[in-house]
């Protein structure tokens, strides 16, 4: 599970160090794609069933065809190197506007690698700790 959240810097060659807990989890290989604002990390494990939810939903109509090639096509595979780091594709970084530092975000079942200006104004708006209490209230934390 990924939890927790870490500030790192990119690299020139757009490398990442993973935070050390993480790495245990995508040690082997991991999946990388471009999610709401952020590159989603998944282990492979992980993200095997992130595929088979798209896949269904292709199957059963909700997501054109065109739309789980696009989803597809779009993921990478990714591999720690010896010190921990991964390497974003670069198309992505580009996409999302990457600059040098970085937010390295848990999120339960996937890593969320943020350009740390848009992660910090994602999380400083009042309706997301207004949703939080809200969230807390209900589930009784």
């Amino acid at each position: 599970m990924f939890v927790g959240q870490y500030e790192h810097a990119l690299d020139g060659k757009g490398r990442v160090v993973l935070p050390a807990p993480f790495r245990a989890f995508v040690a082997d290989r991991g999946y990388v794609t471009q999610l709401d604002g952020c590159i989603g990390l998944w282990s492979a494990e992980e993200f095997r069933k992130v595929a088979e939810k798209w896949k269904t939903e292709s199957e059963a109509s909700r997501i054109s065809m065109r739309v789980f090639r696009k989803l597809m096509n779009s993921v990478r595979e990714v591999k720690l190197d010896s010190a921990g780091r991964v390497n974003l594709p670069k198309d992505l970084l580009d996409q999302l506007s990457f600059d040098s530092q970085v937010v390295v975000s848990g999120l339960f079942d996937r890593v969320e690698i943020w350009p740390a200006e848009t992660y910090e104004k994602e999380q400083e708006t009042q309706q997301a700790d207004q949703e939080l209490a809200e969230a807390v209230a209900r589930l009784g934390l």
